[in-house]
């Protein structure tokens, strides 16, 4: 709801209020099953604005549910939709449906208010967190109830604010984190995350493999953190791995000088340390002084086609929380 009345605020008007009624109307137990309903003040006109929880129906069925509604409210209707083919808008528009799309796009007749021509993009939707993204995502994943802004958060992190800006809208962008405009100048959004399950289970979905490259060395780097297998091993009855296994940032590559790059002929008959170079620290959220973060372990494995890999993960973070599957 957010996101619709941030985007009508910049393109209708910046007094739009939406507020979640209960509904006093004599709507059939049906249609208060289906749709949530809010009260919209738009440019001075109020009306109803319901959203169908459910997969929205074809239109003949569409038409008659906004025909009983219409029939007990005295106020325009107007349809939220997540997303819509286009197709699906056409025939809404083609019936004089009101509605608003998630989006940015809008049709409003009873405003004069229609919407332009929009073309499909060929912009891929992003998979994956970029890494500042993904530091943040484990921020708020191991601080639940953290209310921070841009500019505190980058202190916390020791990183620029135009760095954490980026990260903290790129979690909003994903519906991860929500805000409130608060501050003595009435600007600063202060973001804070949405509630577990829902957290875990949508930011998983962008979580990228933290592993950069791998080397091997026989010494075990300074500040190395167990991880892999080698950590899974330590936290559940999987098997060890028959060589160690740890990881640091890859920017620490350049002050070690003892690896080994990986090479086809390379014989773990000499027993070698696994290094796994990653893109952030991985000694970052650890609440535990030789693994890596349970996270992390989980963003490096979660891709593994190994079934007892899987289990093992599930096993080590069932009693987390945050955690559902």
């Amino acid at each position: 709801m957010l996101l619709v009345e941030e985007y009508l605020k910049e393109n209708i008007d910046d007094g739009i209020k939406i507020s979640s009624i209960q509904v006093e109307y004599p709507f059939s137990i049906m249609l208060k099953e289906n749709y949530n309903f809010y009260m919209m003040n738009v440019l001075n006109r109020n009306c109803l604005l319901i959203e169908h929880t459910q997969k929205l129906p074809d239109i003949d069925k569409l038409l008659k549910q906004l025909n009983l509604i219409k029939n007990s409210s005295d106020k325009e209707i107007v349809l939220l939709i997540k997303e819509i083919s286009t197709f699906r808008r056409k025939a809404l528009i083609k019936n004089k449906i009101s509605f608003v799309i998630e989006n940015g796009q809008m049709y409003l007749p009873f405003l004069g208010l229609d919407l332009k021509k929009i073309y499909p993009t060929t912009k891929e939707k992003k998979k994956f967190f970029s890494t500042p993204a993904q530091i943040a995502y484990q921020y708020f994943l191991f601080n639940k109830d953290s209310e921070i802004n841009a500019s505190d958060y980058a202190n916390v992190l020791g990183i620029k604010i135009m760095t954490a800006s980026r990260a903290l809208n790129e979690l909003y962008d994903a519906h991860l984190l929500k805000y409130e405009i608060k501050g003595k100048t009435g600007r600063s959004k202060v973001y804070r995350r949405v509630e577990d399950p829902s957290y875990f289970l949508k930011g998983r979905e962008y979580l990228k493999n933290p592993i950069r490259k791998i080397v091997y060395t026989h010494t075990k780097p300074v500040g190395a953190m167990i991880a892999g297998v080698d950590a899974l091993s330590s936290l559940s009855m999987i098997n060890p791995p028959n060589h160690r296994i740890v990881a640091i940032e890859h920017k620490s590559l350049n002050k070690l000088q003892y690896f080994v790059e990986r090479e086809e002929a390379y014989s773990y008959d000499s027993n070698p340390i696994e290094v796994q170079l990653w893109d952030y620290d991985p000694k970052m959220f650890t609440h535990n002084k030789n693994h890596v973060n349970l996270i992390s372990l989980y963003a490096s494995l979660k891709d593994e086609k190994d079934e007892r890999v899987e289990d093992a993960l599930n096993e080590v973070l069932r009693g987390e929380t945050w955690y559902r599957d």
